[in-house]
């Protein structure tokens, strides 16, 4: 047999199996989101400790590859999407206490960020679920959880700082305001996932009744005389 009649090597195949459809090519920027938005569903359909990358790369019609490439690890992909939401929050937040005519009363700026807290928490359900309750996502992302909090907290307080009803407060006394209305929020945001029959204007009311009943009494002029420094 000549070497022009030995059996060739098959080439290796290279990129997703044969019949895999192939995704639309993207620039980095629009993968990364697209990869973003696939994996906050996967996470909040299958929980973070059941989902693993070849679901995700396979939800997004790429190979396991492109994601490593992109975001390096599972858990990097995790934080980077808890970040995300992050931005979403103090986004929709902003949006929502700006939208409040100037000078309207210090009950509809409490009203418009509680809403625009519940709001956020029924568009993003399921993820919510996933970062609150799930004792992995602790492990990996609790520092970025946290990080969310704070960063809305001092969001929040600054915001505060903008309307003159509240501006005299002191702006460690504003940032504890923001504190206990971020965690009310998660807490009613929980337990109404344990309770699907309260809708989101009585979780709303519920939580307005809690805080506006407090704050309403807390004004500059209470406020204990003590160095904060």
């Amino acid at each position: 047999m000549t070497s022009t009649d030995s059996p060739s090597t098959p080439a290796r195949r290279r990129g997703p199996a044969k019949g895999t459809p192939r995704a639309p090519r993207m620039s980095r920027e629009d993968r990364e989101r697209q990869l973003l938005d696939v994996a906050e569903a996967v996470f909040a359909d299958h929980g973070y400790q059941d989902t693993t990358m070849e679901l995700i790369a396979a939800e997004a019609g790429i190979t396991k590859p492109v994601i490593y490439d992109h975001f390096g690890s599972k858990e990097n992909l995790l934080v980077a999407v808890v970040a995300r939401a992050r931005e979403d929050l103090l986004s929709s937040t902003k949006t929502a206490l700006d939208a409040i005519p100037a000078h309207s009363p210090v009950e509809d700026y409490f009203r418009a960020g509680v809403r625009s807290f519940m709001e956020f928490f029924e568009r993003r359900r399921g993820s919510f679920r996933v970062y609150m309750q799930e004792s992995a996502v602790a492990v990996v992302a609790g520092q970025d959880i946290e990080m969310v909090r704070q960063a809305q907290a001092r969001d929040i307080a600054e915001r505060f700082g903008d309307i003159p009803q509240i501006a005299a407060y002191p702006l460690p006394y504003r940032e504890a305001m923001a504190e206990i209305m971020i965690a009310t929020n998660e807490r009613v945001a929980g337990w109404r996932l344990r309770n699907p029959e309260i809708t989101l204007d009585m979780a709303v009311e519920i939580v307005m009744a809690v805080l506006w009943n407090g704050f309403r009494s807390y004004t500059s002029e209470t406020v204990p005389d003590v160095d904060l420094s």
